[in-house]
């Protein structure tokens, strides 16, 4: 329907376009660098945004440009119902060790030593990110210690990156993580596209799938950007709402009004 009307050779605003033709915003790189950064050292990162802003996307293109001889990437994905055990058994998987019969306190043990023996004579490092971080209780927080506290605390064998919701930054700020927060070295915070970045995303999107003609005026790049709300999770639905309605309604050119209907249909308020 609407691709072939705007004479789209694909789909680029769907979450199945390749990782490689990332739009780069200033968010990401910033990610990317800080990932890298506390990468070489070995430290403890903490990342928060709103949903939608491209925390796991970044996360994702991070993860697939590391070289898997030379890291090991082992990723959480935190629910609210998650128990102490049911976290550290996922890395315990991750690591292979056979977490069935394991009392807490061994897999605890097994959990460090396969970091050591990776470390040590696999000479990869382990790279643990913690995605809806936000959703991990307090026991799980005050048992991290596990994975990135060694020899009396005399040695760093892993990165850990913790990614959520603002609330992460909120829940860690409680003294009772004193020991936690002196280890963290790097805090950022996502603020989404801003408006030249809409502008640069859709036409780098629209290049992608061959288009070289507007599609979108420019009054609506200015909807765009104030209804998505900086998020391009919600920019990439409002963007194909608007093109299915630019197609019902024969607009070669997308305007402000058609964008306006779009979030319209995309609210629940």
């Amino acid at each position: 329907m609407y691709q072939s009307y705007y004479g789209m050779s694909c789909n680029p605003f769907s979450k199945e376009v390749d990782i490689h033709h990332s739009y780069e915003s200033h968010d990401f790189k910033e990610l990317i660098y800080r990932f890298q950064y506390l990468t070489e050292i070995k430290g403890i990162g903490v990342f928060t945004g709103s949903p939608g802003l491209g925390k796991t996307f970044s996360i994702r293109s991070f993860a697939q440009s590391l070289n898997p001889d030379l890291y090991k990437v082992i990723y959480v994905s935190a629910t609210s119902n998650m128990t102490s055990f049911d976290f550290f058994k996922e890395i315990g998987d991750a690591f292979h060790i056979d977490t069935g019969s394991c009392y807490k306190t061994d897999l605890y043990h097994n959990i460090q030593k396969e970091i050591v023996l990776l470390v040590e004579q696999e000479k990869r490092m382990p790279i643990i990110i913690i995605d809806d971080a936000h959703n991990l209780s307090r026991e799980i927080f005050l048992n991290l210690k596990i994975v990135y506290e060694f020899d009396m605390d005399s040695k760093d064998y892993i990165t850990l990156l913790l990614v959520g919701k603002p609330e992460l930054k909120s829940e860690l700020s409680k003294n009772v993580y004193d020991y936690l927060k002196q280890r963290i070295l790097v805090n950022y915070k996502l603020e989404g596209f801003t408006r030249q970045e809409v502008k640069e995303y859709v036409e780098t999107r629209f290049q992608l799938a061959n288009v070289n003609h507007e599609v979108f005026s420019e009054d609506a790049l200015n909807a765009l950007y104030s209804c998505s709300k900086s998020s391009p999770r919600r920019l990439n639905t409002l963007i194909l709402n608007c093109l299915l309605l630019g197609y019902q309604n024969k607009k070669e050119t997308i305007d402000s009004e058609i964008v306006m209907i779009a979030k319209g249909e995309m609210d629940l308020e």
